[in-house]
């Protein structure tokens, strides 16, 4: 965050100085084992921990905290902020800091690949520009304030993830936050479960374009029916990316790789230019597309651009290639939904392989009443190449009745009901050169499968 006194933050969250009201700060943490010396401490309220049980051990490295409750015994020489809500002053404090500073506010929405984009759009501007992102998949409203709360002095972009799973959750992140530009990535059945059906998804998701600030952009998946129909209003300025349909940004000649990447030449600004992406999936080349119109949005070189692409990498769990015994794992356990599921399978099919094409696939969370319904159709889809379907959790034996019902024999299927127990059978089950897909919603745990197999944590 810009450098403050406490007195300066209790202004601009209407809060009271206790004490140390000169004391200087730079960066906000919400957990007391990431304090630096710098540090201020929020003290959040959640639904299983308090902060401000931790208040004191974060004091003894912090230079003070924000609280709503004030410990009896308060140590000299630290900055002390009473608030009434300690998560409305962490919202209000972003709200001031995006005020009173000048850089370029980026917000990216969508029900798949916000992560990997936020992560592209980050690595292409900072070729060129001074750029902060938010960090993991930091995108509610505890995580996207924070974001901005430690924007540096110097950041002239930041990039932030906006997610949700209730209608009004982005509405308020980006109401406080007023975004620059708005980016869309695709909107399809992710959070259904709170919403009942796509097109409310997408409603909820319009919340993002009715508050990016006046005279701002957004720029927008034209091969996404969804995210077409509830930007057609927008009166600001639309940058439009896609694949299968004209777009200001688009991938023609695409040759997919397998796990080598993706080879494409990109249609803009009258020229065709030829890029080679590292990453796999028609997903990940749409990702990148977004990526480049929001980079070029905002001046970044074609140069620049090149030079960003080169140093694109696959994020924690997000499509990480790991080699295994002669084998090869594809580690994409971060989070899953019908629509991602969907893109993994499909990259499954078109690699190159020597073996079998395995897929371990678990239970998709957050899918509603309908979950059983999502869960074989998906199953029913899953490509004919692949050789062997793992299914893990229990929604996941829909998943394989949907196999079975398209023609996979009984001998192509197994199931299991946890990680570890999938992770045992996969140790003496894979051979060399299978190709094995991982994918599950996070709350599964499927990456304890990737670390049983490989000792790796998934990040390079």
């Amino acid at each position: 965050m810009p450098s403050l006194t406490f007195r300066e933050i209790a202004s601009m969250v209407g809060g009271t100085v206790i004490q140390g009201g000169d004391v200087m700060t730079k960066s906000v943490v919400i957990d007391s084992r990431e304090v630096k010396p710098d540090s201020v401490f929020f003290a959040i309220k959640g639904e299983r921990l308090d902060g401000h049980q931790f208040v004191a051990q974060a004091l003894q490295t912090a230079q003070g905290a924000v609280v709503a409750e004030v410990p009896e015994a308060l140590p000299p020489g630290k900055g002390i902020v009473r608030v009434g809500d300690t998560t409305v002053a962490l919202q209000m404090l972003a709200r001031a800091i995006r005020q009173r500073y000048d850089f370029t506010l980026i917000a990216i929405t969508g029900s798949a690949g916000k992560t990997t984009t936020k992560e592209m759009i980050a690595t292409l501007i900072a070729t060129e520009k001074n750029t902060f992102k938010s960090w993991g998949n930091f995108n509610n409203l505890i995580g996207c304030p924070l974001c901005i709360d430690n924007t540096p002095d110097d950041a002239e972009v930041v990039v932030s993830e906006m997610g949700m799973n209730h209608k009004g959750e982005i509405a308020q992140l980006a109401g406080l936050s007023r975004p620059d530009i708005g980016v869309y990535t695709n909107i399809g059945p992710v959070h259904i479960e709170f919403f009942g059906t796509v097109e409310k998804i997408a409603e909820a998701k319009r919340e993002l374009l009715e508050n990016v600030k006046s005279g701002g952009k957004i720029v927008i998946n034209v091969d996404n029916e969804h995210v077409m129909r509830i930007s057609r209003e927008f009166a600001g300025e639309k940058i439009t990316y896609g694949i299968d349909n004209p777009a200001a940004y688009r991938a023609t000649a695409v040759t997919e790789r397998g796990l080598l990447g993706t080879r494409f030449t990109i249609r803009a600004e009258g020229e065709d230019r030829d890029f080679d992406l590292a990453l796999p999936g028609r997903h990940n080349l749409s990702n990148l597309l977004a990526a480049i119109a929001t980079a070029r949005s905002i001046g970044i070189t074609w140069d620049g651009i090149a030079k960003g692409i080169q140093n694109v990498k696959p994020a924690s769990h997000r499509g990480v290639v790991l080699p295994y015994r002669g084998a090869t794992l594809y580690d994409d356990t971060y989070n899953s939904n019908p629509y991602a599921l969907a893109s993994a399978l499909t990259l499954l099919r078109q690699a190159e392989v020597t073996g079998r094409r395995i897929a371990v696939i678990g239970d998709m969370l957050e899918l509603g009443e309908r979950e059983l319904e999502y869960h074989a159709k998906s199953g029913r889809e899953i490509p004919k190449e692949v050789d062997v379907v793992i299914g893990v959790g229990p929604r996941a034996k829909s998943l394989l009745d949907g196999a079975r019902e398209a023609g996979f024999s009984n001998d192509r299927l197994h199931h299991f009901e946890d990680a570890n127990a999938a992770g045992g059978f996969l140790e003496g089950f894979i051979g060399e050169g299978d190709l094995v897909l991982i994918k599950a919603s996070r709350g599964i745990g499927l990456d304890r499968i990737v670390t049983m197999l490989t000792g790796e944590g998934g990040t390079h």
